[in-house]
Parts: C-alpha cells; structure tokens; sequence
C-alpha cells in the first residue's frame, strides 16, 4: 500500500505537470526569493489573530540571575521561551547558557557588550555580532541570524536593519512590552502591564539578573495569561503564520528537519505571487494551487540552483518523500521533480523524459536513478541516468531509451 501510493502520488504530478505580517515590519524591496536586505522586525507573533503570548528573557554579565528556577517553571508550564543573551554573559556563565540550550529554548543573539547600535558604524555592528556568535559557537549553539538590540536602541532605525541582514541576521525579535522586573518591579505592578498591555500575538520580555523580580512573578504571570484566555507559543512558531505556519508546526517546527526560521514569510515570485519563509535547513513554499509544502537538503541545494519557483520547475507539489525503494529521496514540482539518491546526488527531471521514465518505473526500473540533470545534444535534450539515457528529439518530439 505504501509503495503503490507514493507511486500514485508522483504520477499524479506528471500528469499535472505576500502582504506585510501583523505584528512585523516589512523588510526592504528585494530580490524574490532571495536573501532580504533588510531584517525585518517582530514586535509581536506573525499572526496576531490567535490568543497566544511569547515568553522571552534578556541576560547580560553582570549577574547570571537564577536560571534553574527559571528553566523548572517554564518545564512544569510546557513553555519554551526565548533567551536573548549577550556574548559576554555566555562567556561568563557558559554552564547557565548550556542549560537554557539544552532545555530547548531559542538563544538569540543580544549583542556583545550591549551597547547603543545607533551609536556604532557598519563595521562595529558587525564586530558586535560577530563576537557574540563566536561565543555562542564555542557552547555548540548558532543564534540562526536572531537578533534582539540592547536598550532597543535603534531597532527600527532601517540603516541597521540593513547591516543585520548584510550580515546574515534576517530576524530583529522585538518585544511588545516590557514587565520592568528589572527596575525591582513588584509583583502586582508586573501583573498589572500583563493584564493592561497583552493582546493576541504579545512577546513578552523579562530579565534574567540577580536584581529582577521577574522570576519571583513569573508563576503568577504565567497564570494571569492563562486567566485570561492566553496560551504559548514558541519563538519559532512565532514568526510564522497562515498555511506556511500550519506546515511548519505539523513537521514538528523547530524539532523537523527545516530547524529555526530564518526569515519571516517572503514574497515567492517576480510576478508577486506565492509566498515562501527560509529555514536554517529548507523553505515551506506556498502557492494557491499547491498549498504549502517543505523543500530541504541536498533536494533544496539543486532547487536554488535552479532558481526555485522562478525557474520551470515552479512551486513544489509535495514535501521530500522517501522513494519506494527506500534509498532515494524526492520532490515533486509544478513543471518536474528532483530525485537524489546515495549514488547520483540530486537532478532534475521534467517534460516528455519525466514521462517516459515514468512509464519504465521510475528508478524501480531498468534505468535508476538519474545522475545528471536533462541537457542540449545535437537536435534534442537527454537525461543519463544509472543504466542508461533518455534522449528527446526536437523534430519529432519523440524520446528514446539508450541502455548501457
């Protein structure tokens, strides 16, 4: 049964063959597809209809704050936060900074030394950035190009949002409001923001220090929220939405195979339709005839090459499948499919040799799997595959089989 439906789903796809986030900012014009040239920033949760609330921290050296603490509350409540850490604090309480990665939370990336951003050039921005994520590095961790600024200085300033994403920081994770527990807030002066600022899609920013109160009132605002009608979401979740957001959770979001966001969702096409969100390992594309559907690996390496959606192979018609031999792998597309196998690597096939190596048995038959994608010959175009060749002919449009 398994066998004859991955069959019958492939067969299906040959003979078939984005508007500003809430809560975010939209990044700069760009290329489609492609790196943005500017962060774009997260004030709240991509989708702001939902009565879901984030949970995040800030840390910095001067004091490590009481992280078990921290870590058993938000284990017994299920919530998985967001810790924006310095450079210095990670290279100072490194044991503390390894406990918050090994719960399962998401590490961002806060600065170095938490300076003013609007205060520094391109180049020290970067320096900022670059020392940061070299302590993080050193304790096995990658913020993914997340970022938080210090004091919130400049985080709409849309010179350094350039020079995040120049350098690779495609996300500014803003915050919606602050508790002020590290100003010593009391308890009820906390609950009492919780309950005036909360709205659908808040991300909520505490401090991890010795000084804070926000530890002592996190159990009371955890169930302030949940008084409230509020649940959690994860930082990972939280900047995705719509069907690109319903794909992402149901592959496991930041446990699949695509790991953390690293854009927010992106317009697909030239022609502006479409939407895709890259992940540190793939992108979920989607289009109105296709749905949402995941590309990764060595399947998305040869997609890019091919200049994904604006290439002939257009949108994807599923997620990677694992081939009915149980050693290759796949995707199929609006214009073909992309098979990679141990031996060949990943190539494309499409048009009238798609169909033809598809009447043989895919790479259950005689030919295997392909090994390079269809090129030019003399009158024609061919696909060679592991035993063979299939080679279409122009004045004909007739195709032939060459074994061997």
């Amino acid at each position: 049964m398994a066998m004859h439906g991955a069959r019958m789903l492939r067969r299906g796809g040959v003979l078939a063959a984005v508007a500003l986030l809430a809560g975010t900012l939209a990044p700069a014009a760009q290329a489609v597809d492609a790196a943005p040239g500017s962060a774009q920033v997260f004030t709240r949760a991509a989708d702001t209809t939902r009565k879901v609330v984030t949970l995040t921290f800030d840390a910095d050296w001067w004091s490590p704050g009481d992280p078990t603490t921290v870590l058993r509350i938000l284990r017994q409540n299920g919530i998985t936060a967001g810790f924006g850490l310095t450079g210095r604090y990670v290279e100072k309480y490194p044991a503390q900074a390894r406990a918050l990665l090994s719960a399962g939370h998401k590490l961002i990336n806060h600065s170095y030394d938490h300076p003013y951003f609007t205060d520094l050039t391109r180049a020290q921005r970067w320096s900022q950035l670059d020392r940061a994520e070299a302590a993080f590095n050193r304790i096995g961790h990658t913020s993914g190009g997340w970022f938080r600024a210090p004091y919130r200085d400049g985080y709409l300033d849309a010179g350094i949002n350039r020079d995040l994403a120049a350098r690779g920081y495609y996300i500014s994770y803003d915050w919606t409001y602050d508790t002020t527990g590290y100003q010593g807030a009391s308890v009820e002066t906390i609950l009492d923001r919780v309950r005036r600022y909360t709205v659908p899609g808040t991300t909520i920013v505490m401090h991890l220090s010795n000084e804070s109160t926000d530890t002592a009132a996190l159990p009371r605002i955890i169930s302030t929220l949940r008084g409230m009608g509020y649940g959690f979401t994860t930082p990972n979740r939280s900047v995705t939405s719509g069907a690109i957001g319903a794909k992402y959770s149901a592959l496991g979001a930041g446990n699949s195979a695509l790991r953390a966001p690293r854009t927010g969702q992106l317009t697909a096409t030239t022609a502006g339709t479409g939407a895709v969100q890259w992940f540190q390992r793939g992108r979920i594309y989607w289009h109105r005839d296709t749905g949402a559907h995941e590309v990764h690996g060595a399947i998305m390496g040869k997609y890019a090459g091919l200049r994904t959606v604006n290439g002939f192979l257009r949108f994807p018609r599923t997620d990677e499948r694992r081939c009915p031999d149980g050693v290759g792998r796949f995707n199929q597309f609006q214009g073909g499919s992309i098979y990679w196998s141990p031996a060949g690597g990943a190539h494309e096939v499409h048009g009238a040799i798609l169909t033809r190596w598809a009447s043989l048995g895919w790479e259950g038959g005689r030919l295997g799997y392909p090994v390079t994608d269809e090129y030019a010959v003399s009158g024609g175009r061919r696909s060679d595959f592991q035993h063979g060749s299939i080679i279409w002919t122009a004045a004909t449009g007739t195709t032939r089989v060459v074994y061997g």
